[in-house]
């Protein structure tokens, strides 16, 4: 009878009866660690890393500045491999190609300085050559003469001194007569496809030159 008294006294009130169950602190202690863990688990991590981003829209060729760059907070997981966090690590460097405003840079991005290499009254021109075994020997403070499939042929319709230099250039079968090779970069990941990207310090007529003949398979001789 006693027993049946304490099962009705237990149906008609449910929350005493369990207050009457003696606590476990063990049974507790793993209970919350285990609400814990789960916790961690399912809910997603928001801690962020700084990375480096262009300012604006950079052409290539672009020696970079502060003003060229800004920092971000990227999510750990979304920022790219080998992306900047420091205008410290873009000082002297310049473009590899065209980067759009508020796009990450990365180490693949951009050619390095030029360490006082660069004539007077030249432009840098971020190149790749046709053969890639042969970029191999080519070093920073090497002088190259450029050449791009069919060229050789007459200039027309030029009659300013640009013009008479792009006839000379031609005449000679030279695409670029004397660039100095101011950086030799080359970029990793996905997107580089083994390309080696070489900076040339040209003439602004070799440059457009080199822009006409974007493109073409480019090759070189070593003039030093």
């Amino acid at each position: 009878m006693n027993v049946l008294a304490a099962v009705r006294r237990g149906l008609a009130d449910p929350r005493a009866a369990l207050a009457r169950i003696p606590a476990r602190p063990a049974g507790v202690a793993l209970l919350c660690l285990a609400t814990l863990l789960a916790a961690w688990l399912i809910v997603p991590r928001t801690g962020t890393s700084p990375v480096l981003v262009a300012a604006h829209d950079l052409s290539p060729g672009t020696a970079l500045t502060a003003g060229d760059v800004r920092v971000e907070q990227y999510p750990g997981t979304l920022a790219p491999a080998g992306a900047l966090t420091n205008a410290d690590d873009v000082d002297g460097a310049s473009t590899g190609g065209a980067i759009a405003a508020g796009t990450p840079l990365t180490s693949a991005a951009l050619v390095g300085p030029d360490a006082g290499l660069r004539p007077p009254d030249t432009v840098l021109v971020p190149t790749v050559f046709g053969d890639a075994q042969s970029v191999s020997v080519i070093r920073p403070g090497h002088r190259l003469r450029v050449f791009a499939a069919g060229t050789g042929t007459a200039v027309s319709d030029t009659d300013d001194e640009s013009g008479d230099a792009l006839t000379g250039l031609a005449a000679s079968g030279a695409l670029v007569d004397e660039a100095v090779v101011t950086a030799v970069h080359s970029p990793s990941g996905p997107a580089a496809q083994g390309s080696t990207v070489v900076t040339l310090a040209v003439t602004e007529s070799e440059a457009a030159a080199l822009a006409r003949d974007a493109g073409a398979y480019l090759s070189f001789a070593l003039l030093n």
